[in-house]
Protein backbone atom coordinates (compact mmCIF):
# COMPACT_ATOMS: atom_id res chain seq x y z
CA UNK A 1 0.00 0.00 0.00
CA UNK A 2 2.84 2.47 0.85
CA UNK A 3 4.82 1.36 -1.94
CA UNK A 4 2.11 2.04 -4.44
CA UNK A 5 1.85 5.47 -2.88
CA UNK A 6 5.04 6.36 -3.14
CA UNK A 7 5.16 5.84 -6.88
CA UNK A 8 1.89 7.20 -7.62
CA UNK A 9 3.66 10.43 -6.02
CA UNK A 10 6.68 10.03 -7.94
CA UNK A 11 4.67 9.81 -11.34
CA UNK A 12 2.86 12.78 -10.49
CA UNK A 13 6.16 14.61 -10.06
CA UNK A 14 6.64 14.52 -13.97
CA UNK A 15 3.90 16.81 -14.45
CA UNK A 16 5.13 19.65 -12.87
CA UNK A 17 9.05 19.41 -13.00
CA UNK A 18 11.21 21.01 -15.69
CA UNK A 19 11.96 19.19 -18.53
CA UNK A 20 15.28 19.40 -20.57
CA UNK A 21 16.14 17.74 -23.56
CA UNK A 22 20.02 17.53 -24.38
CA UNK A 23 21.60 17.60 -28.15
CA UNK A 24 21.78 14.14 -29.61
CA UNK A 25 24.85 12.31 -28.39
CA UNK A 26 26.58 10.23 -30.68
CA UNK A 27 28.84 7.58 -30.26
CA UNK A 28 30.42 4.74 -32.09
CA UNK A 29 29.52 1.23 -31.70
CA UNK A 30 32.35 -1.19 -29.57
CA UNK A 31 33.01 2.41 -27.69
CA UNK A 32 34.77 1.18 -25.01
CA UNK A 33 33.02 -0.09 -21.48
CA UNK A 34 33.11 3.30 -19.31
CA UNK A 35 32.93 5.94 -21.58
CA UNK A 36 31.43 9.02 -19.90
CA UNK A 37 28.42 10.31 -22.50
CA UNK A 38 27.55 13.02 -20.27
CA UNK A 39 27.53 14.52 -16.54
CA UNK A 40 23.89 16.08 -15.56
CA UNK A 41 25.43 17.51 -12.10
CA UNK A 42 27.52 20.83 -12.54
CA UNK A 43 26.94 21.74 -9.02
CA UNK A 44 29.41 20.38 -5.80
CA UNK A 45 27.79 21.56 -3.01
CA UNK A 46 23.86 20.63 -4.02
CA UNK A 47 22.01 17.39 -3.47
CA UNK A 48 21.12 15.42 -6.25
CA UNK A 49 19.79 11.73 -7.04
CA UNK A 50 19.06 10.70 -10.32
CA UNK A 51 17.69 7.85 -11.60
CA UNK A 52 16.62 6.17 -15.09
CA UNK A 53 12.74 6.57 -15.61
CA UNK A 54 12.38 4.58 -18.81
CA UNK A 55 9.53 1.97 -18.92
CA UNK A 56 12.71 -0.13 -20.18
CA UNK A 57 14.94 0.82 -17.59
CA UNK A 58 16.38 -3.16 -17.27
CA UNK A 59 17.62 -2.62 -20.87
CA UNK A 60 18.55 0.70 -20.42
CA UNK A 61 20.92 -0.44 -17.25
CA UNK A 62 22.48 -3.54 -19.76
CA UNK A 63 24.10 -1.13 -21.91
CA UNK A 64 24.42 2.51 -19.79
CA UNK A 65 25.44 2.69 -16.37
CA UNK A 66 24.16 5.86 -13.88
CA UNK A 67 25.88 7.46 -11.01
CA UNK A 68 22.61 8.76 -9.00
CA UNK A 69 24.59 11.46 -7.12
CA UNK A 70 27.07 12.79 -10.02
CA UNK A 71 24.48 12.49 -12.85
CA UNK A 72 27.59 10.48 -15.05
CA UNK A 73 26.34 8.31 -17.73
CA UNK A 74 28.86 5.57 -19.01
CA UNK A 75 28.75 2.91 -21.43
CA UNK A 76 28.23 -0.24 -19.43
CA UNK A 77 28.66 -3.06 -21.67
CA UNK A 78 30.06 -3.68 -25.19
CA UNK A 79 27.59 -2.11 -27.93
CA UNK A 80 27.06 -3.80 -31.13
CA UNK A 81 24.95 -2.02 -33.37
CA UNK A 82 23.98 -4.86 -35.29
CA UNK A 83 23.03 -7.11 -32.15
CA UNK A 84 20.71 -3.52 -30.66
CA UNK A 85 19.23 -2.61 -33.90
CA UNK A 86 18.77 -5.85 -36.18
CA UNK A 87 16.15 -4.32 -37.56
CA UNK A 88 17.06 -0.86 -38.08
CA UNK A 89 19.72 -1.16 -40.71
CA UNK A 90 18.04 1.25 -43.05
CA UNK A 91 17.64 3.52 -39.89
CA UNK A 92 19.45 5.56 -37.07
CA UNK A 93 20.02 2.99 -34.10
CA UNK A 94 18.83 5.76 -31.39
CA UNK A 95 18.01 5.62 -27.60
CA UNK A 96 16.15 7.87 -25.71
CA UNK A 97 17.29 7.78 -21.92
CA UNK A 98 14.68 9.78 -19.51
CA UNK A 99 17.16 10.55 -16.29
CA UNK A 100 15.29 12.03 -13.58
CA UNK A 101 16.42 14.38 -10.45
CA UNK A 102 14.34 14.08 -7.47
CA UNK A 103 15.66 16.81 -5.15
CA UNK A 104 15.31 19.58 -8.30
CA UNK A 105 12.78 17.80 -10.13
CA UNK A 106 13.95 18.08 -13.45
CA UNK A 107 13.18 14.90 -16.38
CA UNK A 108 16.18 14.60 -18.78
CA UNK A 109 15.93 13.43 -22.09
CA UNK A 110 19.19 12.50 -23.78
CA UNK A 111 18.70 11.09 -27.03
CA UNK A 112 22.38 8.45 -27.75
CA UNK A 113 22.44 7.44 -31.25
CA UNK A 114 24.81 4.47 -32.05
CA UNK A 115 27.37 4.96 -35.51
CA UNK A 116 27.76 1.78 -37.34
CA UNK A 117 31.32 0.73 -38.10
CA UNK A 118 31.14 -1.27 -41.03
CA UNK A 119 32.10 -4.42 -39.32
CA UNK A 120 30.50 -6.85 -41.20
CA UNK A 121 30.50 -8.77 -44.56
CA UNK A 122 27.55 -8.94 -46.75
CA UNK A 123 25.91 -12.56 -47.08
CA UNK A 124 23.71 -14.26 -49.00
CA UNK A 125 20.41 -15.89 -47.32
CA UNK A 126 21.41 -19.19 -48.01
CA UNK A 127 22.13 -22.40 -46.21
CA UNK A 128 25.67 -23.14 -48.39
CA UNK A 129 27.46 -21.35 -50.60
CA UNK A 130 26.51 -22.84 -53.77
CA UNK A 131 23.36 -22.71 -55.51
CA UNK A 132 21.79 -24.53 -58.00
CA UNK A 133 19.27 -23.21 -60.23
CA UNK A 134 17.10 -24.78 -62.88
CA UNK A 135 15.68 -23.57 -66.59
CA UNK A 136 13.67 -25.63 -69.06
CA UNK A 137 16.20 -25.13 -72.07
CA UNK A 138 12.83 -24.45 -74.54
CA UNK A 139 12.98 -20.91 -72.26
CA UNK A 140 12.37 -17.94 -74.36
CA UNK A 141 15.23 -15.49 -74.29
CA UNK A 142 14.17 -12.19 -72.61
CA UNK A 143 11.22 -13.56 -71.08
CA UNK A 144 12.88 -16.04 -68.56
CA UNK A 145 13.73 -14.77 -65.75
CA UNK A 146 16.15 -16.78 -62.79
CA UNK A 147 15.53 -15.00 -58.89
CA UNK A 148 17.78 -15.08 -56.55
CA UNK A 149 17.75 -13.19 -53.48
CA UNK A 150 19.77 -10.39 -52.30
CA UNK A 151 22.45 -10.14 -49.84
CA UNK A 152 22.03 -8.88 -46.63
CA UNK A 153 24.67 -6.95 -44.68
CA UNK A 154 24.06 -6.64 -40.99
CA UNK A 155 25.93 -2.59 -41.23
CA UNK A 156 23.90 0.10 -41.34
CA UNK A 157 22.86 0.77 -45.18
CA UNK A 158 22.45 4.48 -46.71
CA UNK A 159 23.61 6.46 -49.50
CA UNK A 160 27.31 5.95 -48.13
CA UNK A 161 27.59 2.49 -47.75
CA UNK A 162 25.18 0.68 -50.83
CA UNK A 163 25.97 -2.87 -51.84
CA UNK A 164 27.10 -3.49 -55.51
CA UNK A 165 26.66 -7.36 -57.26
CA UNK A 166 29.19 -8.77 -59.97
CA UNK A 167 28.97 -11.88 -61.97
CA UNK A 168 32.65 -13.13 -62.64
CA UNK A 169 34.29 -16.21 -63.34
CA UNK A 170 31.33 -17.34 -65.91
CA UNK A 171 31.45 -20.00 -68.60
CA UNK A 172 32.04 -18.80 -71.81
CA UNK A 173 29.32 -17.68 -73.94
CA UNK A 174 27.17 -17.16 -70.87
CA UNK A 175 23.68 -16.64 -71.77
CA UNK A 176 22.34 -14.91 -68.52
CA UNK A 177 22.58 -11.12 -67.59
CA UNK A 178 22.47 -10.10 -64.20
CA UNK A 179 19.39 -7.42 -62.99
CA UNK A 180 17.61 -5.88 -60.26
CA UNK A 181 14.16 -7.12 -60.07
CA UNK A 182 11.79 -3.62 -60.28
CA UNK A 183 9.12 -5.05 -57.98
CA UNK A 184 8.78 -4.79 -54.10
CA UNK A 185 10.75 -7.91 -53.68
CA UNK A 186 13.73 -5.74 -54.83
CA UNK A 187 15.41 -9.50 -55.96
CA UNK A 188 18.30 -10.51 -58.51
CA UNK A 189 16.96 -11.49 -61.37
CA UNK A 190 19.16 -13.28 -63.71
CA UNK A 191 17.74 -12.62 -67.58
CA UNK A 192 18.18 -15.35 -70.02
CA UNK A 193 19.21 -13.14 -73.71
CA UNK A 194 19.85 -16.14 -75.70
CA UNK A 195 18.34 -19.57 -76.93
CA UNK A 196 19.49 -22.69 -74.65
CA UNK A 197 20.28 -26.19 -76.19
CA UNK A 198 21.23 -28.79 -73.68
CA UNK A 199 22.03 -30.92 -76.08
CA UNK A 200 25.02 -28.78 -76.20
CA UNK A 201 25.41 -27.10 -73.18
CA UNK A 202 23.75 -29.01 -70.04
CA UNK A 203 24.88 -26.25 -67.26
CA UNK A 204 26.30 -22.85 -66.77
CA UNK A 205 28.44 -22.05 -64.30
CA UNK A 206 29.27 -18.50 -62.12
CA UNK A 207 30.17 -16.92 -59.42
CA UNK A 208 28.05 -13.60 -57.71
CA UNK A 209 29.87 -11.18 -56.22
CA UNK A 210 28.77 -8.66 -53.66
CA UNK A 211 31.00 -6.12 -52.20
CA UNK A 212 30.43 -3.32 -49.62
CA UNK A 213 31.53 0.07 -50.04
CA UNK A 214 34.84 -1.24 -46.97
CA UNK A 215 35.68 -3.67 -49.22
CA UNK A 216 33.95 -6.50 -47.75
CA UNK A 217 32.49 -9.09 -50.12
CA UNK A 218 31.11 -12.54 -50.08
CA UNK A 219 30.79 -14.77 -53.34
CA UNK A 220 27.92 -17.05 -53.92
CA UNK A 221 28.61 -19.56 -56.72
CA UNK A 222 25.71 -20.44 -58.86
CA UNK A 223 25.40 -23.83 -61.17
CA UNK A 224 22.67 -23.31 -63.79
CA UNK A 225 21.34 -26.74 -64.90
CA UNK A 226 19.33 -26.85 -68.51
CA UNK A 227 16.23 -29.24 -67.75
CA UNK A 228 15.78 -31.47 -70.87
CA UNK A 229 12.69 -30.79 -73.05
CA UNK A 230 11.70 -33.70 -75.72
CA UNK A 231 13.12 -31.92 -78.77
CA UNK A 232 15.72 -34.61 -80.07
CA UNK A 233 14.07 -36.98 -82.59
CA UNK A 234 16.32 -40.66 -81.88
CA UNK A 235 18.55 -41.26 -84.88
CA UNK A 236 19.43 -44.73 -86.08
CA UNK A 237 23.64 -45.58 -86.31
CA UNK A 238 22.64 -46.40 -90.17
CA UNK A 239 19.80 -45.71 -92.72
CA UNK A 240 20.12 -49.24 -93.31
CA UNK A 241 21.56 -52.67 -91.93
CA UNK A 242 22.25 -55.47 -94.36
CA UNK A 243 23.30 -58.66 -93.17
CA UNK A 244 23.74 -62.18 -94.82
CA UNK A 245 22.32 -64.75 -92.75
CA UNK A 246 22.86 -68.73 -93.55
CA UNK A 247 19.43 -70.19 -93.96
CA UNK A 248 20.38 -73.13 -91.45
CA UNK A 249 21.10 -70.46 -88.52
CA UNK A 250 19.39 -71.85 -85.21
CA UNK A 251 16.40 -70.37 -83.84
CA UNK A 252 17.12 -67.75 -80.80
CA UNK A 253 20.71 -66.49 -82.63
CA UNK A 254 21.54 -63.31 -82.46
CA UNK A 255 21.89 -61.64 -86.00
CA UNK A 256 21.64 -58.17 -85.34
CA UNK A 257 21.69 -55.46 -83.38
CA UNK A 258 20.67 -51.61 -84.29
CA UNK A 259 21.17 -48.94 -82.02
CA UNK A 260 19.60 -45.21 -81.99
CA UNK A 261 20.88 -42.21 -79.49
CA UNK A 262 18.26 -39.69 -78.81
CA UNK A 263 20.35 -36.55 -76.98
CA UNK A 264 17.82 -35.97 -74.84
CA UNK A 265 17.68 -37.57 -71.03
CA UNK A 266 15.66 -38.82 -68.47
CA UNK A 267 12.46 -40.56 -70.70
CA UNK A 268 12.87 -38.17 -73.26
CA UNK A 269 16.25 -39.82 -74.41
CA UNK A 270 15.14 -43.48 -73.25
CA UNK A 271 14.24 -45.17 -76.50
CA UNK A 272 12.31 -48.28 -77.41
CA UNK A 273 12.59 -50.56 -80.29
CA UNK A 274 10.05 -51.98 -82.53
CA UNK A 275 8.38 -53.05 -85.66
CA UNK A 276 6.79 -50.77 -87.83
CA UNK A 277 2.94 -51.66 -87.85
CA UNK A 278 3.41 -52.05 -91.66
CA UNK A 279 6.19 -54.57 -90.81
CA UNK A 280 4.67 -56.74 -87.88
CA UNK A 281 4.23 -59.53 -90.49
CA UNK A 282 7.46 -60.42 -90.13
CA UNK A 283 7.54 -60.77 -85.98
CA UNK A 284 6.90 -64.53 -86.35
CA UNK A 285 9.59 -64.85 -88.22
CA UNK A 286 12.43 -62.17 -86.18
CA UNK A 287 11.94 -60.54 -82.75
CA UNK A 288 13.59 -57.53 -81.35
CA UNK A 289 14.43 -56.36 -77.56
CA UNK A 290 13.08 -53.71 -77.11
CA UNK A 291 15.47 -52.33 -75.07
CA UNK A 292 18.53 -53.18 -76.34
CA UNK A 293 17.83 -53.94 -80.17
CA UNK A 294 18.63 -56.57 -80.83
CA UNK A 295 17.37 -58.82 -83.39
CA UNK A 296 16.86 -62.68 -82.95
CA UNK A 297 15.72 -65.61 -85.32
CA UNK A 298 12.21 -66.19 -84.41
CA UNK A 299 11.63 -69.27 -87.11
CA UNK A 300 13.61 -71.46 -89.26
CA UNK A 301 14.66 -69.94 -92.18
CA UNK A 302 14.38 -71.97 -96.08
CA UNK A 303 16.45 -70.47 -98.85
CA UNK A 304 14.32 -72.32 -101.27
CA UNK A 305 10.91 -70.40 -99.91
CA UNK A 306 12.42 -67.22 -99.56
CA UNK A 307 15.74 -65.52 -100.09
CA UNK A 308 15.32 -62.19 -98.34
CA UNK A 309 13.56 -59.91 -96.17
CA UNK A 310 12.91 -56.18 -96.16
CA UNK A 311 11.37 -55.01 -92.82
CA UNK A 312 11.66 -51.68 -91.18
CA UNK A 313 12.39 -50.66 -87.04
CA UNK A 314 10.99 -48.18 -85.13
CA UNK A 315 13.00 -46.24 -82.29
CA UNK A 316 11.02 -43.91 -80.09
CA UNK A 317 11.16 -42.04 -76.97
CA UNK A 318 9.45 -42.17 -74.14
CA UNK A 319 8.37 -38.07 -73.82
CA UNK A 320 5.10 -36.96 -73.87
CA UNK A 321 5.56 -35.76 -76.76
CA UNK A 322 7.06 -39.49 -78.29
CA UNK A 323 9.45 -38.48 -81.21
CA UNK A 324 10.44 -41.33 -83.39
CA UNK A 325 12.29 -42.40 -86.65
CA UNK A 326 13.44 -45.67 -88.47
CA UNK A 327 15.93 -47.55 -90.53
CA UNK A 328 15.47 -50.35 -93.28
CA UNK A 329 16.56 -53.94 -91.97
CA UNK A 330 17.69 -55.64 -95.27
CA UNK A 331 18.46 -59.51 -94.50
CA UNK A 332 19.74 -61.95 -97.58
CA UNK A 333 19.61 -65.20 -96.66
CA UNK A 334 22.63 -67.64 -97.66
CA UNK A 335 21.81 -71.21 -99.29
CA UNK A 336 23.00 -74.37 -97.63
CA UNK A 337 23.34 -77.21 -99.41
CA UNK A 338 20.26 -78.78 -97.71
CA UNK A 339 17.81 -79.95 -100.12
CA UNK A 340 18.18 -83.54 -102.15
CA UNK A 341 17.73 -82.94 -105.75
CA UNK A 342 14.63 -84.59 -106.96
CA UNK A 343 13.52 -86.87 -109.86
CA UNK A 344 10.50 -86.76 -111.36
CA UNK A 345 8.92 -89.65 -114.59
CA UNK A 346 6.48 -88.32 -116.87
CA UNK A 347 4.74 -90.98 -119.19
CA UNK A 348 3.36 -90.82 -122.71
CA UNK A 349 -0.25 -90.87 -123.04
CA UNK A 350 -0.18 -94.72 -124.50
CA UNK A 351 1.90 -96.43 -121.54
CA UNK A 352 -0.01 -97.89 -119.08
CA UNK A 353 1.78 -96.99 -115.87
CA UNK A 354 0.90 -96.54 -112.20
CA UNK A 355 2.55 -93.05 -111.30
CA UNK A 356 2.67 -93.77 -107.63
CA UNK A 357 4.95 -96.27 -107.95
CA UNK A 358 7.13 -95.82 -110.79
CA UNK A 359 5.53 -98.31 -112.84
CA UNK A 360 5.38 -98.65 -116.22
CA UNK A 361 3.99 -101.30 -118.96
CA UNK A 362 5.23 -101.26 -122.42
CA UNK A 363 4.65 -104.26 -124.99
CA UNK A 364 7.04 -106.02 -126.26
CA UNK A 365 7.10 -104.39 -129.67
CA UNK A 366 7.42 -100.98 -128.86
CA UNK A 367 9.18 -99.35 -131.28
CA UNK A 368 12.82 -98.49 -130.38
CA UNK A 369 13.08 -95.06 -131.87
CA UNK A 370 10.20 -93.76 -129.67
CA UNK A 371 10.70 -92.11 -126.30
CA UNK A 372 8.91 -93.55 -123.44
CA UNK A 373 10.04 -91.51 -120.06
CA UNK A 374 10.05 -87.87 -119.68
CA UNK A 375 12.58 -87.30 -116.53
CA UNK A 376 12.44 -83.94 -115.11
CA UNK A 377 15.44 -83.51 -112.39
CA UNK A 378 15.22 -80.24 -110.30
CA UNK A 379 17.65 -79.14 -107.21
CA UNK A 380 16.07 -76.14 -104.98
CA UNK A 381 19.32 -75.21 -103.88
CA UNK A 382 21.13 -72.21 -105.68
CA UNK A 383 24.97 -71.89 -107.55
CA UNK A 384 26.92 -75.38 -107.57
CA UNK A 385 24.17 -76.57 -104.77
CA UNK A 386 21.80 -76.43 -107.31
CA UNK A 387 23.82 -77.65 -110.37
CA UNK A 388 22.81 -81.57 -110.84
CA UNK A 389 24.04 -84.59 -113.03
CA UNK A 390 21.43 -87.81 -113.78
CA UNK A 391 22.66 -90.73 -114.53
CA UNK A 392 21.64 -94.97 -114.76
CA UNK A 393 22.24 -98.61 -113.99
CA UNK A 394 19.97 -101.82 -114.96
CA UNK A 395 19.07 -103.97 -111.99
CA UNK A 396 19.16 -107.86 -111.99
CA UNK A 397 20.41 -107.36 -115.75
CA UNK A 398 21.35 -111.37 -116.21
CA UNK A 399 21.39 -109.89 -119.76
CA UNK A 400 23.67 -107.07 -119.98
CA UNK A 401 24.54 -107.75 -123.50
CA UNK A 402 21.01 -107.58 -124.95
CA UNK A 403 19.11 -104.89 -123.99
CA UNK A 404 20.14 -101.38 -124.01
CA UNK A 405 18.67 -98.29 -122.77
CA UNK A 406 19.50 -94.36 -123.71
CA UNK A 407 19.17 -91.01 -122.25
CA UNK A 408 18.75 -88.40 -124.38
CA UNK A 409 19.55 -84.50 -122.68
CA UNK A 410 16.95 -81.67 -123.62
CA UNK A 411 18.29 -79.40 -121.36
CA UNK A 412 20.22 -79.04 -117.95
CA UNK A 413 17.01 -80.72 -116.40
CA UNK A 414 15.51 -82.44 -118.90
CA UNK A 415 15.71 -86.04 -120.13
CA UNK A 416 14.24 -88.33 -122.84
CA UNK A 417 14.19 -92.12 -122.39
CA UNK A 418 13.74 -95.18 -124.72
CA UNK A 419 15.57 -98.03 -125.57
CA UNK A 420 17.98 -99.52 -128.83
CA UNK A 421 16.88 -102.61 -128.82
CA UNK A 422 13.30 -104.46 -129.56
CA UNK A 423 11.82 -105.59 -126.05
CA UNK A 424 11.18 -109.51 -126.44
CA UNK A 425 9.13 -110.54 -123.89
CA UNK A 426 10.06 -114.13 -123.66
CA UNK A 427 13.74 -112.77 -123.36
CA UNK A 428 13.20 -110.74 -120.25
CA UNK A 429 9.77 -109.98 -118.85
CA UNK A 430 10.78 -106.85 -116.54
CA UNK A 431 13.37 -104.75 -116.11
CA UNK A 432 14.59 -102.56 -113.21
CA UNK A 433 16.17 -98.98 -114.30
CA UNK A 434 17.51 -97.27 -111.50
CA UNK A 435 18.17 -93.57 -111.67
CA UNK A 436 20.85 -91.51 -109.66
CA UNK A 437 20.90 -87.55 -109.40
CA UNK A 438 23.42 -85.17 -107.18
CA UNK A 439 24.69 -81.60 -107.40
CA UNK A 440 28.27 -80.37 -107.18
CA UNK A 441 29.13 -79.29 -103.56
CA UNK A 442 31.93 -80.78 -102.74
CA UNK A 443 31.71 -80.27 -99.12
CA UNK A 444 28.34 -81.85 -98.93
CA UNK A 445 27.30 -83.93 -101.73
CA UNK A 446 23.69 -84.50 -101.80
CA UNK A 447 22.43 -87.38 -104.00
CA UNK A 448 18.69 -88.94 -104.87
CA UNK A 449 18.23 -92.26 -106.48
CA UNK A 450 14.57 -93.56 -108.30
CA UNK A 451 13.51 -96.96 -109.16
CA UNK A 452 11.53 -97.23 -112.72
CA UNK A 453 9.97 -100.55 -113.44
CA UNK A 454 9.47 -101.38 -116.53
CA UNK A 455 7.23 -104.57 -117.17
CA UNK A 456 6.68 -105.82 -120.94
CA UNK A 457 4.04 -106.64 -121.92
CA UNK A 458 3.82 -110.13 -124.16
CA UNK A 459 2.65 -109.81 -127.76
CA UNK A 460 1.53 -113.11 -130.16
CA UNK A 461 4.49 -113.05 -131.78
CA UNK A 462 5.58 -116.74 -131.97
CA UNK A 463 4.41 -119.47 -134.20
CA UNK A 464 3.94 -122.98 -132.43
CA UNK A 465 6.11 -125.38 -132.67
CA UNK A 466 6.41 -129.36 -132.64
CA UNK A 467 9.39 -130.85 -130.76
CA UNK A 468 9.64 -133.54 -133.44
CA UNK A 469 8.79 -132.53 -137.14
CA UNK A 470 7.77 -136.22 -138.16
CA UNK A 471 5.98 -138.75 -135.91
CA UNK A 472 5.72 -142.35 -137.65
CA UNK A 473 3.15 -144.28 -135.44
CA UNK A 474 2.94 -148.69 -135.67
CA UNK A 475 -1.05 -149.74 -135.11
CA UNK A 476 -1.81 -153.06 -134.47
CA UNK A 477 -5.21 -154.39 -135.62
CA UNK A 478 -7.56 -155.25 -133.57
CA UNK A 479 -6.36 -152.47 -131.04
CA UNK A 480 -8.85 -151.18 -128.11
CA UNK A 481 -10.36 -147.81 -128.85
CA UNK A 482 -9.34 -144.56 -126.93
CA UNK A 483 -6.09 -146.45 -126.71
CA UNK A 484 -2.92 -143.77 -126.71
CA UNK A 485 -0.87 -144.55 -129.99
CA UNK A 486 1.96 -141.52 -128.69
CA UNK A 487 2.24 -137.89 -127.14
CA UNK A 488 2.53 -135.18 -129.76
CA UNK A 489 4.57 -132.24 -127.80
CA UNK A 490 4.03 -128.31 -128.83
CA UNK A 491 5.94 -125.08 -127.40
CA UNK A 492 4.87 -121.47 -127.84
CA UNK A 493 6.74 -118.78 -125.87
CA UNK A 494 4.36 -116.29 -125.63
CA UNK A 495 2.63 -116.26 -122.56
CA UNK A 496 -1.27 -116.70 -121.25
CA UNK A 497 -3.84 -117.00 -123.92
CA UNK A 498 -0.87 -116.28 -126.73
CA UNK A 499 0.79 -119.60 -125.48
CA UNK A 500 -2.38 -121.92 -125.11
CA UNK A 501 -2.02 -123.73 -127.97
CA UNK A 502 -5.54 -126.31 -129.42
CA UNK A 503 -4.89 -128.95 -132.10
CA UNK A 504 -6.97 -130.17 -134.72
CA UNK A 505 -5.68 -133.69 -137.36
CA UNK A 506 -5.64 -132.62 -140.98
CA UNK A 507 -5.62 -135.38 -143.48
CA UNK A 508 -5.02 -135.68 -147.25
CA UNK A 509 -8.52 -136.83 -147.80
Amino acid sequence: MIKNLIFLLFSLSFIFCDLIELSNIIIREHTSIGHLLVKLNTSINQRYSYRFVNNNYREIQQYFSLNSTTGELRIAMDIDRELICIHHRHNQCKFLLKIFELYNEKLYYIPIIIDDINDHQPIFPYKTSEIILHISENSPPYQSKLFLQQAYDYDYIDNQNQLKYQLKNFDENFPFILELNNDLSNRLVLLLIETLDRELIDSYNCTLYVTDTNGHYTQLYIKIIIDDVNDQTPIFEKDIYSIELSENTSINTKILQVHAYDDDIGLNGEIIYDFTDASKQYNNIFSINNKTGVIYLHSLLDYEQRTSYLFYIEAHDLGKEIRSSQTLINITILDENDCYPIINFQFLPEINSNISNDIIDISENYSIDKFFVKLFIIDYDSFNNGNISLWFEILDNNNKNYQEFHLYQINNLTYLLNCTKSFDYEYQQIYYLKFYVNDFNLNKLLQTNKILTINILDENDNQPKFLQQYYQLKIYENNQPNIILTKIETFDPDNGENGRLTYEILTNE
